[in-house]
């Protein structure tokens, strides 16, 4: 009973339903009030109209008004034993109106009232009263109050009854017209649950309201956003188990060597070698696979307000990859003369620099260049540039490179292909605008065009 009653008032449906039902019947109540109101208003003043075309009619020298005491042309039977009328016309001294009004001093107070309409009040009655004066004739015309009320009750209820009448019928129609109305809410929705999880094609909103169509929108460009998801992910499992397939082969193939038995002490300390840095790169490859799970999951949640200082970072930082560095003998700066907050947390921008910084390194030759500069365009936008003087990029490949297991052929470096596509990630979640761009860094022994990749941090 409970779930019922959550249903009920948590269904538009049923909500509708009853806010229109109890719409419609205070406005059927407000107007049936009115209209009986009115109608026993315009009934009243019909039979004041009567009751003063009845006066004008009269001749004041009818034998109708005489005032005879021994014949009574009104009631030919004796006055006292006759029903009161329902409309009554006497002059003013008629010897019958005290008897007809019930009341004995009638007269001598109608005599004290003008010529118009009057409600006047005997001792047994209520009446409605007109009074005319025709050639030095004072006539009444009367009318017991409590008929008038039944005649003017009656009129006015005869035009209530319909709307009562209909009202039950109006609730049943908006019953039946909200239902058919929601019919193709349901239809979608039954639609959807019979579908199974893989099918994402979108709705069709061809026969339904103009209000839903938004819904409907939404939900065919969220199908689409998961269809493109997912697509994606396919095509990330697939060059994931690629790339960790061919260096596993290769150790297979290498350790099956090692137990031949002819193979000489060299060959084997060289297919050790091999093996070692099979691992390493598989070992970069995981480690660079975990850390694009981590930035993807980190997108779904809410980012929280941080502010990272740039210079301890980046002390952490060259000292982690400065062995890299010295290793091609480069030459790694940093150019940056002030303390600088980013909106960013410590371990994303740790992680964002490390790769591009690492990139950086690997594809510039021995000897090479790379720095680290900060420029201000205004108090609200800042930019660290990573620069180097190596092969770079073409300008055709700088949308590519950010895709997952993407290299740029022609290279000897061994890499994922992981690098940039995390950084794209994790600069989508703190809002950081990546640009790519020809490094004002140039070796002309290299005769090629260097990288500059530049993070621009709104505050």
């Amino acid at each position: 009973m409970a779930g019922r009653s959550k249903q009920l008032s948590t269904s538009l449906q049923w909500r509708l339903m009853l806010v229109l039902t109890l719409l419609v019947t205070l406005i059927a109540i407000i107007g049936d009030l009115l209209a009986y109101q009115t109608a026993f208003k315009e009934t009243q003043d019909l039979q004041d109209s009567q009751l003063e075309q009845i006066a004008h009619f009269l001749d004041p020298r009818s034998a109708v008004l005489r005032q005879d005491a021994n014949e009574n042309l009104n009631f030919p039977e004796t006055a006292s034993t006759l029903p009161k009328p329902r409309i009554l016309a006497q002059t003013l001294d008629s010897p019958y109106l005290n008897t007809l009004m019930g009341d004995d001093h009638a007269v001598s107070n109608l005599q004290q009232l003008g010529d118009g309409f009057h409600n006047f009040v005997t001792v047994a009655r209520h009446w409605r009263v007109y009074i005319l004066t025709r050639e030095s004739v004072r006539i009444v015309v009367a009318q017991r109050t409590a008929y008038r009320n039944h005649i003017a009750r009656d009129s006015a209820l005869s035009v209530v009854w319909p709307f009562l009448f209909l009202m039950p019928i109006l609730w049943l129609i908006t019953a039946i017209w909200i239902r058919r109305l929601f019919r193709a809410t349901q239809n979608m929705s039954t639609e959807v649950a019979s579908r199974s999880a893989t099918d994402l094609s979108p709705l069709d909103f061809k026969h339904t309201p103009t209000e839903i169509r938004p819904f409907i929108n939404a939900l065919n460009r969220l199908f689409k956003q998961l269809q493109t998801a997912i697509e994606h992910d396919q095509r990330f499992i697939g060059h994931a188990a690629h790339e960790l397939r061919t260096p596993i082969t290769a150790l297979t193939i290498q350790i099956a060597r090692i137990e031949e038995p002819n193979i000489s002490k060299l060959e084997q300390e060289k297919l050790i070698q091999q093996i070692k840095a099979g691992i390493a790169r598989t070992e970069q490859l995981l480690s660079q696979l975990l850390s694009l799970a981590r930035a993807q999951h980190q997108q779904h949640k809410p980012v929280q307000q941080s502010n990272c200082a740039l210079m301890p970072l980046l002390r952490d930082l060259i000292a982690d990859i400065l062995p890299l560095a010295e290793e091609k003998q480069q030459s790694l700066s940093v150019e940056i003369a002030e303390e600088i907050n980013l909106p960013v947390s410590k371990d994303d921008l740790y992680t964002i620099l490390k790769n591009l910084l690492v990139n950086a390194i690997r594809y510039t030759p021995s000897g090479g260049q790379v720095r680290i500069r900060h420029e201000s365009l205004h108090e609200q936008k800042q930019i660290i540039w990573i620069e180097d003087n190596g092969c770079g990029i073409a300008e055709a490949e700088r949308q590519q490179v950010f895709e997952p297991f993407y290299r740029i052929l022609g290279t000897d470096e061994n890499g994922s292909g992981l690098g940039l596509t995390i950084v794209r990630t994790l600069c989508q979640l703190w809002h950081i605008e990546v640009l790519m761009t020809e490094s004002p860094l140039r070796n002309e022994s290299f005769k090629k065009i260097g990288l500059a990749v530049g993070l621009i941090f709104e505050h």
